[in-house]
């Protein structure tokens, strides 16, 4: 079973830019025209419109254009699979105006809202086990993130 985090961001990037500019910053290899493939990740992109978009814009005030999933695989290097997944979403924050990254949909794991990053610190993963806080090169602030889909 793989795990699935969605990053959706305000950015004026189309899903194919941002497919390709993660394959060639990373050397991902595409499934097809709209999947990469990369270490233990997938990942995949669509433009957001109708009810997901609105559910969004109301619970975290921005309107997101772009939805990226990655799905983790449990079968090979969970970690590395991971680390990669936040060295695209860091990567894609870095052209984008706002953004949050969810696990399953309705968890936070990080977001960026008005240019301040705030990585959520009740997920253990920033200081326990995979220690990625390594991975957040960004000035940032850790604090609990409630969120507004639960």
């Amino acid at each position: 079973m793989a795990i699935t985090y969605s990053l959706e961001l305000a950015t004026d990037m189309t899903s194919a830019q941002a497919l390709r500019l993660i394959a060639e910053h990373f050397g991902f290899k595409w499934s097809d025209d709209n999947h990469l493939s990369g270490p233990s990740v997938s990942i995949s992109a669509i433009e957001m419109t109708g009810s997901w978009r609105e559910i969004m814009e109301e619970g975290f005030h921005f309107s997101p254009e772009l939805s990226v999933g990655f799905r983790i695989s449990n079968l090979g290097n969970h970690e590395e699979g991971t680390r990669f997944m936040l060295r695209a979403t860091m990567l894609l924050l870095d052209r984008s105006r706002d953004g949050v990254l969810l696990c399953n949909g309705e968890r936070i794991i990080l977001q960026r809202l008005g240019g301040q990053l705030v990585l959520n610190e009740d997920e253990g993963c920033w200081t326990d086990g995979f220690r990625l806080e390594n991975e957040i090169q960004l000035p940032h602030e850790k604090r609990s993130l409630p969120s507004p889909l639960l």
